[in-house]
């Protein structure tokens, strides 16, 4: 799913990628209503938890709320890091800072959605990601396969100059 707000002027401006298993629209307990549109990128299947009833199993289960308190502190790291990611002002190093960061141990960057919403994720057009991802991949930084992305070892590094 992906967690989207439309501008005065029609623009899409992606607030949120949700995976698997988590949570969303938690502001909305907090307000009168959520301010985004959830928009299905697959198949999907959501459970709807009525506010009332999600509010008083928060405030009964200290350890439920640990947990959510916990899920909106990754929250709020991942929108700093989103943050972080568009002041680079360098399309192949705005990627390579989005891919370091979300890279798994074994340097595999799963991608949820398409390059598109990459793109729209990271604030460059498709056709800016497209010409850094070919950069990147010409350079031996990164080999794409379907759905993932890898930072090859050292490769990525010596893009930027290290």
């Amino acid at each position: 799913m992906r967690l989207l707000r439309v501008t005065p002027d029609g623009v899409e401006v992606p607030m949120h990628t949700v995976r698997p298993g988590e949570l969303f629209a938690e502001a909305s307990l907090f307000s009168a209503r959520y301010h985004c549109d959830a928009v299905a990128l697959a198949d999907s299947e959501v459970l709807l938890y009525p506010k009332g009833e999600l509010t008083r199993a928060l405030r009964n289960d200290p350890g439920g709320l640990w947990e959510f308190t916990a899920e909106l502190a990754r929250r709020l790291q991942a929108l700093r890091a989103r943050l972080e990611i568009v002041q680079i002002r360098s399309a192949p190093e705005r990627v390579l800072q989005y891919l370091r960061l979300r890279c798994s141990a074994d340097g595999v960057a799963r991608l949820d959605g398409t390059l598109k919403h990459l793109a729209q994720e990271i604030g460059l057009t498709h056709e800016a990601l497209y010409r850094a991802l070919s950069t990147l991949e010409r350079g031996g930084g990164i080999r794409r396969r379907p759905g993932e992305i890898r930072l090859l070892p050292g490769r990525a590094a010596k893009h930027r100059g290290e």
